[in-house]
């Protein structure tokens, strides 16, 4: 996967799909091109800071999560899978069992890769910090040091 920082006017020409929903546009800054191996999608995000995270899910289809927006598109299919409108801004995410685990501020979703749906919304006590597997669980540790454990076997 390859992305290409390019301009609002190349963005607005481009005939690809866009991985986020346009609906933002205004407050978009940055927009970029995205290359996976012959086939292409755009993309346009607010933080002029960071740049997507891209987790590889199967062949030609990827998680990508920026600011509040995650989605999870295929390229094969020039197709938007699911996407999310997050209320906080997203951290990080991470692939435990054919599930994806998308860290926010303050909530981690679980997603059921075979589905492609939310099954589970963790809310967090406090800001969040970082993700782990521990012998078949999940723990999110929170800044206050807060520990909390979700069982990935048996959900």
């Amino acid at each position: 996967m390859k992305l290409k920082i390019i301009n609002y006017f190349t963005y607005k020409k481009l005939n690809y799909d866009s991985v986020f929903d346009d609906s933002h546009n205004d407050s978009y800054r940055i927009y970029g091109k995205l290359v996976e191996g012959n086939f292409y999608a755009k993309i346009a995000w607010s933080s002029d800071l960071l740049q997507p995270d891209f987790l590889k899910i199967y062949p030609k289809v990827y998680a990508i999560g920026i600011d509040q927006n995650f989605a999870i598109y295929d390229f094969r299919k020039k197709h938007r899978i699911m996407c999310l409108d997050l209320m906080y801004l997203f951290c990080e995410m991470v692939m435990y069992d054919k599930k994806i685990f998308v860290a926010t501020e303050l909530e981690v979703f679980v997603i059921d890769i075979k589905q492609y749906e939310v099954i589970k919304t963790i809310s967090l006590p406090d800001t969040y910090n970082k993700i782990e597997n521990n012998c078949g669980k999940i723990e999110i540790h929170c800044m206050d040091n807060t520990l909390i454990k979700y069982q990935i076997s048996n959900n």
